[in-house]
């Protein structure tokens, strides 16, 4: 399959933040809590893990996502646990694997290390487990993505969270960025056909900051998505003083800037805002 997102977080980093719990349901919702319920049949607790990188995988029209987890972990107790669940282990390239579920394409799981493990459907482990084994190319020697990572992860400095998307995820990220998306009757994957990538980063200290760039493919295809965003925002920015008469705009302050073929965007918000806001900045 071909990697078109990945996205890093750093779970201690906003463990350690007095609005974690906000921040958790916003960026971290759904994803995390089936891989919470995954992982604690295997006695994997969340403060085990104090990093994860997932990546989301196009093959045959369909979309996987699965990842690999930094933390603690003990082979040992998670193998005994696995036996007291009844859940069987299969060989991946010489590591056991636990599918926690009879549906393969759920969640299984491998341990590589005491500090590293693999999740998401059986057949992501198994192409992260031959890749580590050197029987598959790694994202790393996809060139296109892998420079678009290094750039994202520069940028990133030391936000908690940042990503990127390319090709197909692209309009899917934006799509389901924009608040009351659905609500616009727009063609996102046309709208942003000359966007080669997106690369984001999540600050948050005493409010959210979400920064975001979109590498295009011209300095023409620049200035319309710089036009196309700069309607987007005005759209917000009534659709908030609608909703949400009372509380700050997010989308006041909103910056879009446009520089050869690259468009910025950068966005603060307090975390009232955030837990009224939708599904924005979520990948």
């Amino acid at each position: 399959g071909q990697t078109t997102a990945l996205e890093y977080t750093d779970l201690n980093s906003l463990r350690s933040l007095p609005n974690y719990s906000s921040l958790r349901a916003r960026y971290l919702g759904g994803k995390l809590q089936a891989l919470e319920a995954s992982l604690g049949q295997l006695g994997i607790h969340e403060n085990d893990i104090s990093e994860i990188m997932l990546a989301w995988q196009t093959a045959n029209g369909k979309t996987l996502n699965g990842g690999v987890a930094g933390g603690q972990f003990d082979p040992a107790m998670i193998a005994q646990s696995a036996t007291t669940a009844n859940i069987k282990p299969q060989m991946v390239e010489g590591l056991a694997t636990y599918c926690v579920s009879p549906d393969p394409q759920v969640a299984c799981v491998a341990v590589v290390n005491n500090s590293t493990g693999v999740f998401g459907p059986i057949s992501y482990v198994d192409a992260i487990l031959s890749a580590r084994a050197g029987k598959l190319p790694s994202i790393a020697q996809n060139q296109h993505l892998s420079q678009f990572v290094n750039m994202a992860q520069s940028d990133a400095a030391d936000a908690p969270i940042w990503g990127v998307a390319v090709g197909p995820a692209v309009s899917r990220w934006i799509g389901g960025w924009m608040p009351g998306e659905k609500n616009l009757q727009m063609n996102w994957g046309s709208a942003f056909k000359n966007v080669q990538a997106i690369l984001y980063n999540v600050e948050a200290g005493d409010d959210v900051k979400l920064s975001l760039k979109l590498e295009c493919a011209s300095g023409e295809a620049a200035s319309s998505v710089m036009q196309l965003l700069q309607g987007l925002k005005l759209l917000q920015q009534m659709a908030w003083r609608s909703t949400n008469p009372n509380s700050s705009n997010p989308f006041q302050n909103m910056e879009v800037e446009s520089r050869n073929s690259e468009v910025s965007l950068h966005l603060a918000a307090d975390y009232t805002a955030l837990s009224q806001m939708g599904p924005l900045g979520q990948p």
